[in-house]
């Protein structure tokens, strides 16, 4: 799916919409800018919030798109939230309201919760022809899934620990 998704957001009409939803892709990268970001993440898009970034949680014999995805919002306390089973599930979620704020899941659950149950018409004009194109279906029970995801996936997420002496306040 993921061929499909890079070549989706490459059509003219597409090219910057991705983005302004809140789903900016990158290629597939291994090396993380961040402290937060698991060392077992493939990061494939970033939100334009503050850091904020998805990837892939690797497992083996299983293709990248459908591993568990792991959201990264740097600044938060508790950085890491696995928020899909799959690309597919992960574009599933933000179908209606977009990806901008997804950082939320990791700074205020309820409310991200609130927000991503919001099943009206998609927020942004892209958001129709992604769900057509590629089989969408909002989830009704966001706070159910994350925590699910997090029973099944949390104790897998290697993060490196910090480093005292890049932090001047430690």
């Amino acid at each position: 799916m993921w061929p499909q998704l890079v070549e989706f957001a490459k059509a003219p009409e597409y090219a910057m919409a991705l983005e302004e939803a809140g789903l900016g892709l990158i290629e597939l990268e291994a090396i993380h800018l961040y402290q937060a970001t698991p060392v077992n993440t493939v990061t494939f898009a970033h939100s334009g919030v503050g850091g904020t970034h998805v990837g892939f949680l690797a497992t083996p014999r299983t293709p990248l798109d459908a591993s568990p995805v792991v959201l990264t919002a740097p600044l938060a306390d508790e950085p890491n939230v696995v928020v899909a089973g799959s690309l597919h599930e992960f574009l599933s979620l933000g179908c209606r309201q977009g990806w901008s704020f997804l950082d939320q899941f990791a700074h205020d659950l309820a409310w991200a919760v609130e927000w991503y149950e919001t099943t009206g018409a998609p927020a942004y004009p892209i958001l129709e022809d992604l769900t057509r194109q590629f089989g969408l279906t909002p989830w009704t029970d966001v706070g159910a899934r994350i925590a699910v995801l997090a029973k099944e996936h949390r104790e897998r997420l290697i993060v490196r620990p910090p480093d005292p002496e890049e932090d001047e306040w430690a």
